[in-house]
């Protein structure tokens, strides 16, 4: 699965732009004053105007290098704060799924993580962001909504895990992170998974798909 488009809500548009422009870089535009459009590898990534008194936080992760990871913590701890679990670690490995990750936040306190999945065939000379490849959406009934997913997009929990509070749907190159509504997001943050606006474009096999939500809807992705 490949996510092409990934649109999320915020309350500060400027304070966005400058965080994803400047601080990290990404080439970055803000559109008649209504969004904020990043360039992030082969994903757009917009940002736009929450309703009043929404304070939205959402996970979502970026595809690095896999064999730029330090390169990625040096660069990434010029930039932001790295979170921590409740042993001060800052550097997340997983057996599992074959990859490590760094977490940070964004101007609008969502939980953002850098990963490098060994898996993929991505080395680079150069330490870059590739794509977002992961998105958090939280739900009641876990199980029930992966169902639903692989119903409707064909996508299974990935490397065959899943529980009623955390499950990851998808492939090595997309995920669905979906977890139990009010769940904290990993590492430690405080941060409890919420049921917000989200809008994805992505990609299985060619065929396009959208979600939408919340509450989430699946539908193919019609050409103009």
């Amino acid at each position: 699965m490949q996510i092409t488009r990934l649109e999320l809500k915020t309350s500060d548009l400027k304070e966005q732009a400058l965080f994803y422009g400047e601080t990290l870089g990404l080439d970055t535009r803000i559109i008649a004053g209504t969004q904020v459009l990043v360039r992030a590898g082969a994903t757009e990534l917009v940002f736009t105007q929450a309703d009043e008194g929404q304070h939205c936080q959402y996970h979502f992760a970026f595809d690095i290098p896999e064999n730029q990871f330090e390169t990625a913590k040096q660069w990434l701890a010029m930039r932001a704060e790295l979170l921590a679990n409740e042993d001060g670690e800052t550097m997340f490995n997983s057996k599992t799924w074959n990859s490590q990750s760094l977490y940070f936040k964004d101007s609008a306190e969502n939980i953002l993580e850098l990963i490098a999945r060994h898996d993929l065939k991505n080395a680079s000379d150069e330490f870059k962001i590739l794509s977002v490849s992961e998105i958090g959406l939280a739900t009641e009934d876990v199980l029930a909504f992966v169902k639903t997913l692989q119903e409707k997009t064909g996508l299974l929990p990935y490397k065959d895990e899943s529980s009623d509070t955390f499950t990851a749907v998808g492939d090595t190159e997309g995920l669905f992170i979906t977890v139990k509504q009010g769940r904290i997001w990993y590492p430690n943050t405080g941060v409890p998974a919420q049921f917000l606006p989200v809008r994805v474009n992505f990609q299985v096999d060619q065929i396009k798909m959208i979600l939408n939500g919340f509450p989430y809807q699946i539908d193919l992705q019609v050409s103009p």
